[in-house]
């Protein structure tokens, strides 16, 4: 089930955990979608954990993409 279907509260929660599936981190539309419930809830959402998110998304579009193309 791809998160776009999730509510903003169960996505919230999984940022905070951790828990964001791998494949809706490097899709576009999952991406953007979680990006959008974290400007409505940016207060619920750990700074931290934020980063962790934001840098585990990086590690797998270099990894399924190591030459940058």
């Amino acid at each position: 089930m791809s998160i776009t279907s999730w509510s903003d509260a169960q996505i919230v929660r999984a940022i905070n955990s951790g828990s964001i599936p791998s494949e809706d981190l490097v899709s576009r539309d999952g991406w953007s979608h979680i990006c959008r419930v974290r400007g409505r809830n940016f207060r619920q959402v750990d700074e931290e954990a934020w980063q962790d998110l934001c840098s585990e998304r990086g590690y797998l579009q270099n990894r399924s993409n190591p030459r940058g193309f």
